[in-house]
């Protein structure tokens, strides 16, 4: 009987040892800001390319109630001795058609949108042919979404997946492929 109280007992212990160890690997993932958290954003850049490919347009879009504002667009070109270089291109990328946004990108054209919102949680949802995407909006922190543009020309609806109020139904805009 005694035997098997000691097995009990080393087991309660490694176990207390393997748990201790996930508590502390999380409790330092959190105190040093290597996981997502509120403080560095989410999602913490994970999908976007270190560095970002020759070309990328980057487009800051603010989600309101209830519209989506791209505020300015810029583009990454990289000189011959790798310095990065940020071209603003706003007026070339971003128009509006019947107050609704257009986004004006070349086929297989890098992206990326930096997201953020200043008053209710919003997601950003786009359907590409090579599958959705659709990135949450915390108000306050930056949301980040990168994909390639399709190799068709047309135009692709995003929109607001999140129900942000009464006029939700109207916030989209449009990826133009050209």
């Amino acid at each position: 009987m005694s035997e098997h109280r000691d097995w009990e007992k080393i087991w309660f212990i490694v176990m207390l040892l393997i748990v201790a160890a996930f508590v502390g690997y999380s409790f330092f993932g959190i105190a040093t800001g290597s996981t997502a958290t509120y403080r560095n954003g989410l999602p913490l850049e994970s999908g976007v390319p270190k560095p970002l490919p020759n070309g990328t347009v980057i487009i800051y879009m603010e989600g309101v109630q209830w519209a989506w504002v791209p505020q300015n667009a810029t583009e990454i070109v990289y000189s011959s001795n790798g310095t990065q270089i940020s071209l603003p291109v706003s007026n070339q990328v971003i128009t509006y058609v019947n107050g609704f946004p257009y986004i004006k990108v070349m086929p297989n054209q890098p992206v990326e949108m930096i997201l953020y919102s200043n008053n209710v949680v919003h997601a950003f949802y786009i359907r590409l042919p090579h599958g959705p995407q659709n990135v949450n909006i915390v108000p306050g922190i930056n949301s980040y979404s990168f994909f390639f543009a399709p190799s068709t020309p047309g135009n692709y609806t995003f929109h607001c997946a999140e129900y942000c109020g009464i006029g939700h139904s109207y916030m989209y805009g449009f990826l133009w492929v050209m």
